[in-house]
């Protein structure tokens, strides 16, 4: 009897250091609201959803608009995708892992026509769901399909003199082929949150292929955009031309540093300046984050709403800072958990979360930032709240 009781005792160590916890401040959180209750819960809208019309009749989901419509899968549902098969790996949920990588079987055959075009870098962030995919299981039509994207995003754009092509409205393409000639991406347009969709996309590809030059295209677009938007305390204006710091855009930025500091090689020329850039930024967020756990819709502005894309997107860069030692985590640690416990709160029965900006252009207004409409359930916010599960668990 004692030998069986030791063996359930050593299987249920086992079980769980497999999914132990990257922060101490996670452990012993309530059922309800542990890392893989939730995750899996934000994992299950995803897969009763069309990804090509997400929000559409999904249970509990309440937005102002839905995006894209049917021709084309907005990048949110991307990243929400990526990042769910990432956590099912993570969580060692194999089931939950073949139901997220068959889901996209259909944009190999029947639907592959509606695959997102590649010419834009709010479209091309589509490649990381294969390039997910190849590194789960190694399909070959995934690596091919991810690299196409990947590759075609520092490719010489298409066109004639004083059009604006390939997607990118910013510029006409004599602009664009000056951004390569200069080592950038053509789709470069100076937003701030092209600094998720590139380094999502080209740190995948590097990891499919160990290829460096992935990375290294990241790495120094990264740099650009930071030298281009950053400001003095470490947060980015939304635009030149709208100097606010809109929680969500500064959550991109927030999100794309660690995430690419994670992969790039020690001897990178760009990492010293990264790194200055991404600790600058976390002490300037840890400054401004609210009693509750929250941030604001604007970040320094105390007015304005909590708003839950942003607060998810801070806590995840909070962990994965820790995680990787760049960060203290007696000094983050306790922000990212209570970011979590405030964000749990806001989650219906169906895992939406609610308070999310919709999407929002930019304009030098303070009234456009307070009266965006907030959803329930909106991709930005539940895929934010999936970069958390899966980090965790990292």
């Amino acid at each position: 009897m004692k030998l069986k009781i030791s063996i359930l005792i050593v299987v249920f160590m086992c079980t769980s250091c497999a999914t132990q916890l990257a922060l101490k401040d996670f452990k012993n959180l309530p059922k309800e609201i542990s890392v893989e209750a939730i995750g899996n819960r934000v994992a299950e809208q995803l897969l009763a959803s069309d990804p090509l019309d997400y929000g559409n009749n999904l249970p509990g989901y309440q937005a102002p608009l839905t995006y894209e419509k049917g021709k084309a899968m907005n990048y949110s549902v991307v990243s929400l995708w990526v990042t769910a098969i990432e956590f099912s790996r993570r969580s060692h949920n194999k089931q939950l892992e073949k139901r997220l990588i068959d889901f996209f079987e259909p944009f190999y055959g029947d639907r592959k026509a509606l695959c997102n075009r590649d010419n834009h870098v709010d479209y091309s962030i589509f490649g990381a769901i294969p390039l997910e995919i190849y590194l789960m299981n190694g399909d070959k039509r995934a690596l091919e399909m991810g690299l196409r994207y990947a590759d075609h995003q520092w490719e010489d754009p298409v066109g004639e003199p004083g059009k604006k092509v390939g997607g990118n409205g910013n510029f006409p393409i004599e602009r664009q082929r000056e951004y390569l000639a200069d080592g950038y991406t053509p789709q470069t347009r100076l937003w701030i949150d092209d600094m998720y969709m590139i380094t999502v996309l080209q740190t995948q590809a590097y990891r499919a292929t160990g290829d460096r030059k992935y990375i290294d295209r990241a790495a120094r677009e990264m740099k650009m955009y930071m030298d281009a938007l950053q400001k003095e305390n470490g947060l980015f204006y939304h635009a030149p031309t709208a100097p606010y710091f809109w929680g969500r855009g500064n959550g991109w930025m927030a999100a794309g540093l660690p995430m690419l500091l994670s992969y790039l090689p020690k001897d990178s020329e760009y990492r010293p300046a990264l790194m200055e850039s991404y600790l600058k930024m976390m002490k300037t967020l840890l400054k401004y984050q609210r009693e509750n756990g929250m941030w604001g819709q604007v970040i320094d502005d105390a007015e304005f709403w909590d708003e839950s894309s942003c607060t998810a997107m801070f806590a995840y860069a909070f962990i994965e800072g820790v995680r990787s030692g760049l960060l203290d985590e007696a000094t983050y640690g306790p922000a990212a958990r209570k970011a979590w416990v405030a964000l749990c709160g806001m989650l219906d029965e169906h895992g939406n979360i609610a308070e999310v900006c919709i999407g929002t252009g930019q304009k030098n207004s303070r009234e456009h930032y307070l009266n965006r409409p907030r959803s329930n359930g909106d991709p930005h916010g539940q895929m934010a709240m999936m970069w958390l599960c899966s980090t965790l668990l990292r």
